[in-house]
């Protein structure tokens, strides 16, 4: 017998809602609430251009790492929303249930592992077809006339 089936939904739920819970925990702990990163408080008149740029660069990555870390907050709560409104390891795209394995290895999985692999796909085609657009020439460069 399959060790997915025996589990019962209450348990996959709870589970659930406990992952959940520790991986808010920890982005809180890191200290996602702060107004700013501490490497972001220091001053730039220190140093010449190597050392401005490497600051700036470090301000831009802490950035960066901030706004992700609020990304990752708001898609815990909407996956705690969907806990407390039973509709946690619904797919978004088809409604089927995404699958046990895949919400203990990704709690904040939205689609199953069919719809994302169709949107995975879906992506890839989109960025191969834009990259062409952008390597094709304009009509009349090709053509041989001048643009203005």
């Amino acid at each position: 017998m399959d060790p997915a089936q025996t589990i019962k939904p209450e348990e996959k739920i709870e589970t659930a809602s406990k992952m959940l819970l520790d991986m808010k925990e920890k982005l809180l702990a890191a200290g996602l609430g702060k107004s700013l990163p501490e490497d972001l408080a220091r001053p730039f008149d220190i140093g010449d251009e190597g050392d401005h740029a490497d600051i700036e660069r470090t301000h831009e990555f802490s950035i960066l790492i901030s706004g992700r870390d609020k990304e990752r907050l708001v898609a815990i709560e909407e996956a705690l929303e969907k806990i407390r409104e039973g509709a946690y390891g619904v797919c978004e795209d088809c409604g089927d249930e995404i699958g046990w394995g895949r919400l203990k290895a990704m709690p904040l999985a939205k689609l199953c592992v069919t719809c994302q692999s169709h949107l995975e796909k879906e992506t890839a085609h989109q960025k191969f077809v834009e990259e062409g657009m952008r390597k094709q020439p304009l009509i009349d460069e090709a053509e041989g006339k001048e643009t203005d």
